[in-house]
């Protein structure tokens, strides 16, 4: 049995970014650039009107109030057709185009409209680029704005509309199967009888592995069969991870990593200091990684977050790959009984600035509703004998 920092170390290691792929810009949000994203124009592509006002010659607002003559009126969307000499000013829309003589934009709030003559009162004196965005001042052309290994959020997306790239390359997302071990597994659509469950595993997984936008295909349901088991086996190999639930513990019908064994999977562990999900099974076989997880519910979300979760994130090309994680002080007293690394339910709150985090109510690994109260996943250390209220703890955030 090896450590949880093993087992995470082990499989991270086992794993290589995809290779890249281009796909339409507006198809790449939750995925990662492959590639630098380089500006084809300068932006603002104009000395711009950072408001709504009149455009003027600083120099003659410095006696303010003074009244100045209105020449044009510049909208966004079109140039000015008119220089602005001393005395005059052009009434100017915010993102509209600064006009040539004007140094700085004087907003509407202090100005009076004197409805005659085309003329304005200028109420308060302006410096000279006041209420003006430069030309280039965000970006220039041939400017690396978005770099290889970003992660592409809606603020990506929407640089790379401003940069004209409708094509852009981003690292491929894994194709996952999923299959659900056990001759007690019905389908959602079925009523289970008294010796039954539905199959809560591979729905759970397969939002788990959709959230991360990996390609995710629900193979089914299998019974305690070796030889139902190795057919399933070798349509998920067919992916670029399988995951499989159920049938790894110690049990006559614990028949998965037997399989695994007899089609020559290469296996790195089989069992972690780890509660809940201690038999766990990691292994490759040919190009497919494989993880073997335990059958409870509560087990089978913690050991994807620990050890897939960081899988497919490598394999899509982000640097960080792993959830985060931050300290917050004990609300409640915890009492350790086992020397297992624990990953606990819990609810974490802010106040006063300040983290706090309680362990949820929960009845062991098969207990899943105590989930759907926790936003995190409270660290309990294998070399920890009591954990004391107002300790600070390590919390993984949860989505």
């Amino acid at each position: 049995m090896i450590s949880v920092d093993t087992a995470i170390k082990i499989v991270t290691d086992a794993v290589e970014p995809r290779p890249p792929k281009t796909v339409p810009f507006e198809s790449a949000l939750g995925l990662c650039l492959a590639q630098d994203v380089q500006s084809d124009i300068d932006m603002p592509p104009f000395d711009r009107s950072a408001m709504d006002g009149y455009a003027v010659i600083a120099e003659d607002t410095l006696d303010a109030p003074v009244e100045l003559m209105v020449i044009e009126d510049i909208a966004a969307g079109y140039m000015p057709k008119k220089k602005i000499l001393r005395g005059q000013v052009s009434k100017i829309m915010t993102g509209a185009a600064v006009p040539e003589g004007a140094d700085a934009v004087v907003k509407f709030e202090e100005t009076e409209d004197l409805l005659a003559n085309n003329r304005v009162k200028i109420l308060k004196s302006v410096r000279k680029g006041v209420n003006i965005s430069r030309r280039g001042e965000d970006m220039q052309i041939g400017q690396t704005v978005l770099h290889r290994g970003m992660p592409i959020r809606p603020q990506e997306i929407g640089i790379l509309a401003t940069v004209g790239k409708s094509q852009v390359e981003v690292f491929s997302a894994p194709a996952i199967g999923i299959i659900s071990t056990g001759t007690e597994l019905v389908d959602v659509e079925s009523k289970p009888s008294l010796a039954q469950i539905r199959n809560s595993n591979g729905y759970s997984l397969a939002a788990q592995a959709r959230r991360l936008k990996a390609e995710v295909e629900i193979l089914g349901i299998v019974k305690d069969i070796k030889e139902e088991i190795s057919s399933m086996m070798h349509r998920g190999l067919q992916k670029d991870i399988l995951i499989l639930s159920g049938g790894v513990s110690m049990g006559e019908y614990d028949l998965v990593g037997d399989v695994m064994k007899e089609l020559n999977t290469q296996i790195y562990f089989e069992k972690v200091a780890l509660r809940p999900g201690k038999p766990v099974v990691f292994g490759k076989k040919d190009k497919t990684i494989i993880f073997a997880l335990p059958g409870n519910p509560v087990a089978s979300f913690v050991t994807f977050e620990l050890f897939i979760y960081p899988a497919i994130r490598k394999m899509m090309g982000f640097p960080t790959i792993h959830r985060t994680t931050l300290k917050a002080s004990l609300e409640t007293e915890i009492l350790v009984k086992r020397k297992r690394r624990e990953y606990r339910p819990a609810f974490l709150r802010m106040q006063d600035n300040a983290w706090f985090v309680s362990p949820v109510e929960w009845h062991g690994s098969a207990d899943l509703l105590s989930t759907t109260r926790a936003n995190c996943l409270l660290i309990v250390r294998e070399d920890a004998e009591k954990l004391a209220a107002g300790q600070l703890v390590d919390v993984i955030l949860l989505d």
